[in-house]
């Protein structure tokens, strides 16, 4: 069968009947794939919800009461260290430091002390250092009787991420890994007891 249409001559097969509701088919499709975008969606915000960021838990933040954010440092020691190894383990002070500053060479003595007096009720000082070189940190490391872990940022970074803007600056991240308290300038035992005893 012919049939012309703007001049144009067009057969037709008679044994294959024209599609009727074409537009009504191409809806259902699009609303098919739709939904199955969304079912893709909901599994993998399951999967998340299940083995990585679970519901109602605090994103990770440098400020206080949010979940302190992740880092890993080289050690004087010549291993690593990493803040969230401590978590659900024990309650961190990180320590923001440098030799050259006298406040942070002022406080390092109450630190000694407090760590000593409290290593064994679950506390650890990170005490990190910045920009400096490895040999002079270990010197004075020594002198100064630092028994806890000194770690070296040495790029940085991880104080930029804290958003360090003078040293010493002293976090306090409790056992499930929130910051309790932001100290700038120095601390002293006496103030540190304030903040960690409460936590253990």
């Amino acid at each position: 069968m012919q049939y012309t249409r703007w001049g144009i001559m067009i057969e037709a097969n008679p044994t294959k009947p024209l599609v009727k509701g074409g537009r009504n088919v191409r809806t259902k499709r699009i609303l098919l794939f739709i939904a199955s975008l969304i079912i893709i969606g909901a599994v993998g915000y399951a999967l998340t919800d299940r083995f990585g960021h679970h519901p109602g838990e605090l994103s990770p933040s440098v400020e206080e009461g949010g979940l302190a954010r992740g880092f890993i440092l080289r050690t004087l020691d010549g291993g690593e260290a990493s803040l969230e190894a401590y978590r659900g383990k024990a309650v961190v002070v990180v320590n923001f430091w440098a030799t050259w500053c006298p406040p942070c060479r002022a406080e390092i003595p109450d630190l000694v002390d407090f760590y000593k007096a409290h290593e064994k009720d679950g506390v650890v000082i990170l005490a990190v250092n910045l920009r400096e070189p490895e040999s002079q940190v270990r010197d004075f490391a020594r002198s100064a009787g630092m028994v806890f872990p000194v770690l070296l940022d040495l790029s940085g970074d991880v104080a930029n991420v804290y958003k360090v803007e003078a040293i010493p600056t002293t976090v306090v991240v409790d056992k499930s890994g929130v910051i309790r308290s932001r100290i700038v300038g120095a601390t002293s035992r006496e103030e540190l007891e304030s903040i960690v005893k409460p936590l253990l």
